[in-house]
């Protein structure tokens, strides 16, 4: 099995065992077209699966994930002993691209990081930028570094508000993923979307409360939109 089809699996049977769904499931198969057949009560389904994400959101984080990497890529090479755990967050503000600008941000991450490291290093710390003057940095919003873990790690990590989900944007996968219907070598009982978000970043995060799905029509039998960090399950049609 793949990568991609163990975790769409992984976050299927997560789905399916939710205590609210009060689901009887007797059989999960993997799929092509669709992605999975379910015996559901003696029955068979199929279920498409989706992730939703956000790709112009995506993209953005992969920078910040791209330029903390080398960051600490660089560090280790210089440093390869330090075992040191080390969040970012940064300020809400568009960073350039280009060579030059992510080299620019590499060197102020691994610099930001050197300096607290060498002055402490012969100790136990756990340094933040909310107790320290290190955070002068015009797209670092702050910082945690601590020496206490027995392992290096190093991640962009910040609070962010979730937004509601658009609306066109939804009904746009529904329809995509609707086509493949006419495709299915089998009759089932019930064809069914499930849609998957909340997977810890902001692109997959998604507010659904107070939304009127019934503007959406669709082949499918039924939608789910299934949070996967709060194991919440949102019914679409």
């Amino acid at each position: 099995m793949d990568i991609k089809k163990e975790l769409e699996r992984d976050q299927l049977i997560k789905f399916i065992s939710n205590e609210n769904l009060k689901l009887r499931v007797y059989s999960v198969e993997d799929s092509e077209t669709p992605d999975f057949e379910v015996n559901i009560d003696r029955q068979l389904i199929s279920i498409e699966h989706s992730r939703l994400i956000n790709p112009s959101l995506q993209e953005k984080e992969k920078y910040r994930e791209k330029i903390i990497e080398e960051a600490k890529r660089k560090f280790d090479e210089k440093y390869p002993k330090n075992k040191l755990y080390s969040l970012f967050t940064f300020r809400n503000i568009k960073l350039e691209r280009g060579k030059s600008a992510k080299e620019s941000y590499v060197k102020e991450i691994f610099k930001l990081v050197e300096i607290i490291y060498l002055n402490n290093k012969d100790y136990e710390f756990n340094i933040s930028s909310r107790r320290s003057r290190h955070n002068k940095s015009k797209f670092i919003e702050s910082f945690s570094i601590t020496n206490t873990r027995d392992f290096s790690h190093w991640q962009h990590f910040g609070a962010y508000r979730v937004d509601w989900i658009d609306m066109d944007w939804l009904k746009g996968i529904i329809k995509k993923k609707e086509n493949n219907i006419k495709k299915y070598r089998k009759e089932y009982k019930e064809n069914w979307l499930l849609l998957v978000s909340d997977f810890g970043t902001k692109a997959s995060s998604t507010r659904t409360d107070f939304m009127d799905f019934s503007v959406i029509s669709s082949e499918f039998d039924k939608i789910y939109l299934y949070s996967f960090r709060a194991d919440e399950v949102t019914i679409v049609k």
